[in-house]
This record gives C-alpha cells, structure tokens and sequence, in this order.
C-alpha cells in the first residue's frame, strides 16, 4: 500500500491536465480519461472518449457523480474546464432526471473504497491505480515490429506443438502456453498497431491456428482498452488461445469442407465447445474465466447461439469478450466456405450487429480499440490517393496515421510519405483537407500490405 501510495503521488505530479469534474458541470468538448467507477458497473466500458452530445452528457450523470477530463484532449479550453466548480451538484441533477442509478442502491465495497479515495486524490492518478489503467504506445509501431513478428512466430510454433500432443492423446500444456504468450503480451502492450498489422498480414495458414493466435491477440488488444491489468491480459491471451481447442476433435474433413455443412455435420461443429471444455476445465492454470472464454464463445446477446442459449448479462463478460473477437477475426479470415472480408467491412458489419448479437457497448469499445480503419488496411482517401494505415489515433478514431503508397492517379510514389489525419483539416472546403473516403479489399490495386510492414 505504501508503495502504491507513492506512486500514485509521482503519477499525480505528472497528470497536470486532469481535472475532477462533477458531473453537473461537464459539457460537450470535455474529454472523460477516467470514471469514478470500474467500467463493469456502467454501461460504458470507455477508456477514454470526447462528450460528444447530450445522451453522452445523460448517461454519465446517471451513472456517475464526477469524472476525471483531461483538458489537453479536450476542445473545450483548457481555462474553462479549471474553472469548473467543486460545489457538489450530483444530488441536484439526480432530482431533475428523477432517477437515481442502479449502483447507488448498493454501492459496491469497491466502489466505496473509490469515493472514499477522490476526496483528497484530486487528480485522479491515485483512484486510477484501483479503478482502469491507460496503455499508451510507448515505442513507434517500426521498432516494434521486429519483436512483434518473432513474438507472433513463437506462439504459432508452441501452438502448433501443443495440439499436435493433444491430438496423440496427451494433455493440455498450458505453462509452455502462458510462457508463449508473455512476449506476445508485452509486445501489445508497449505498441498494439505492430502486433494488429501483423495478424492481419499472417492469414496463411490453417484456418484453426491461425484464427486462434488472432482470436487472442484481438482480445489482448481490446484488454489494453478496455485498462485491464497484467492478470487480467494473461487471461485474455490464454483464453483466446484456446477457444477452439476442441476442434482439434473434430474430423478435419468436416472442418475443411468447402460446401454448406448438413445438420449432423453443424452439430458435430458445434461440439467443439464442449470438447474443449472436458479438455481443459481440469488443467492447471486454466482459470474459470478462461473457461468462460471457452464456453461462452459462440452465445449471443440475444439468446440465438450455443451451447446453452444465454442472452444479455447471463453471458460472463470474458465470453462476451470471446464471442465478439473471435466472430471478427472469423469475419477476417479466409475459411472454406466463405472468402474474408476486409477488416472495415467486417467492423461494419459487426456495427451492424450492435444490441442483437453482441453487446452495443463492448461493440464500441473493440471498434475504439481498433478502430475503424484498423492497422494495416488499405484506405482511399478524398484526394483519389491510396495509404495503408500504419497507427491509430486514440482520440480520433477516424484520423488515423497514413502511408501514402498511390497517386491520386493510382500511380506508384517514388517514396512512402508518413501523413497524420490529426493534424490535417477535414473540412471540405478547407485547404489541403484530407479524410477517408473508402476501405480497401486487401490485395486492391495490386498492393501487398507485407511488403510495407517494418
């Protein structure tokens, strides 16, 4: 505790630009960095978002008394939001709405040790320390991409060595797992746009591996997000991994058959879940949210999928988690029976999905968490040229860092110019606006993504 104390206070000295604000006082513009509760006891889920009208204004003052603004992320100036008061208002807005939110019936003992904490932590850091944390790209993604890619090769290799002992009948490694995973973890941590852009440059190889190195490099990615501490990524990672454990039960015939599998064919599919849990529910390091991973990969919020039929909360949040990264990246990825989409379409698609099959706010989250151009798509923009997106702006989603690769006339530059959509204006009557237009099959214009990568 005492150590936690102290480096919470050197945080404090840091975090200048953060700002307690009831949220009374919050207004359009204001950048939210932090809530004053863990993100599982509000339906935000955010690590970090601009108020952009007033549903976002109404929410937050349901579920929240203040929240920490960043005033450097904010549009809103910085003398403004200093000048927010402190006069505790949160009572007063509850009155106006006439409801009080769910968590303030039963406040959890956590949720007390945070309010107890704010009162003299005004900035936030130390609260942060038990509430979420915030992972930033601490190295470029061109650094990163050397450890990335041999982090990326190791799990693959062990990976493929384990179903190869499970399918001789031997048990689950999971150690030789978890120390497989442990660079590939600390990769996405210090730079999650190399290990992103990798994924999506490595969809080769036999469906059921490949899909299952994604599936937990996606859930690592949107851990990081989503402020879950080492632990809690580690759980992410493994559960993943071992998603579809249970295939390797399962005729290879019927999992590589081109064609629309018949009934008794989906149902032998479909028991993979419970295969793979038998597999590993007793194999040491494999905790229950790793099962629930398992488990929950293919239940939908709405009731329709399987095994068990759960819908809404009924699904543990790490099998939500699970469903929802391991539909995108089978979206991804080129199966037998269906071609891949491209990475915009596939989160169109899932926004599409947002409310029935999964849900709406972890949609969110993993589309912020990748963005809507993810790392490593090909893009057109206005101008008619054509990039390939090498970073994400966290703040702005939709402004990610470009690779210029064609001219406007589809013709190849003689050199790969580095643009920031951030700092470029978008309006369409501005001088040298820029924003894009499009999302590009992989492949589009002759382009290689691989060529570019590092």
């Amino acid at each position: 505790m005492v150590d936690l104390l102290r480096r919470g206070w050197l945080g404090a000295r840091m975090a200048i630009t953060r700002k307690k604000v009831e949220t009374a006082d919050l207004e359009r513009g204001m950048y939210v960095s932090q809530l004053d509760r863990p993100w599982l006891e509000t339906p935000f889920l955010f690590q970090g978002f601009v108020i952009q009208d007033d549903k976002d204004l109404r929410q937050l003052r349901q579920f929240c008394r203040h929240v920490y603004v960043d005033a450097a992320r904010s549009t809103v100036p910085e003398a403004k939001i200093r000048q927010t008061t402190q006069k505790p208002r949160y009572d007063e807005v509850l009155k106006k709405s006439n409801k009080r939110p769910e968590h303030a019936k039963a406040p959890s003992l956590q949720w007390r040790l945070f309010d107890a904490i704010a009162r003299w932590d005004k900035s936030g850091t130390l609260a942060s320390r038990f509430l979420t944390r915030q992972y930033r790209n601490a190295v470029p993604t061109n650094i990163e991409a050397r450890p990335a890619t041999v982090a990326y090769n190791t799990v693959h290799t062990v990976m493929n060595d384990v179903i190869g002992q499970l399918r001789s009948g031997n048990g689950l490694d999971a150690e030789k797992l978890k120390v497989a995973i442990s660079p590939m973890i600390d990769s996405v941590m210090r730079n999650q746009d190399a290990m992103a852009w990798l994924v999506q440059l490595q969809k080769r190889d036999a469906y059921t591996y490949q899909h299952s190195l994604a599936s937990s490099v996606w859930a690592v990615i949107l851990g990081r997000h989503l402020g879950f501490d080492r632990q809690g990524l580690d759980t992410l990672a493994m559960g993943g991994l071992l998603l579809d454990i249970g295939k390797a039960q399962v005729s290879p015939e019927i999992l590589q058959k081109p064609g629309r599998l018949d009934p008794q064919e989906r149902a032998l599919v479909q028991k993979h879940v419970e295969l793979g849990m038998k597999m590993v529910r007793t194999t040491p390091g494999v905790n229950a949210d790793m099962l629930s991973m398992i488990e929950g990969h293919h239940e939908r919020h709405d009731g329709s999928g399987y095994p068990r039929g759960l819908a809404g909360s009924d699904i543990p949040v790490f099998g939500r988690i699970a469903g929802l990264i391991d539909c995108f990246d089978a979206m991804t990825t080129r199966r037998p029976y269906a071609p891949a989409k491209s990475s915009y379409d596939a989160i169109r698609e899932l926004n599409g999905l947002a409310g029935a099959a999964f849900q709406k706010e972890l949609v969110e989250q993993f589309v912020q968490a990748l963005g809507m151009f993810p790392t490593g798509s090909l893009v057109e923009l206005n101008t008619g040229e054509v990039a390939i997106v090498i970073e994400q702006n966290r703040v702005r989603r939709l402004r990610p860092k470009l690779m210029l690769l064609l001219n406007a006339d589809k013709s190849p530059r003689p050199s790969h110019h580095t643009i920031d959509l951030r700092t470029l204006p978008d309006g369409a009557n501005e001088p040298r606006a820029c924003w894009i237009v499009a999302g590009l099959e992989p492949g589009a214009h002759g382009l290689d993504p691989k060529d570019f990568f590092g």
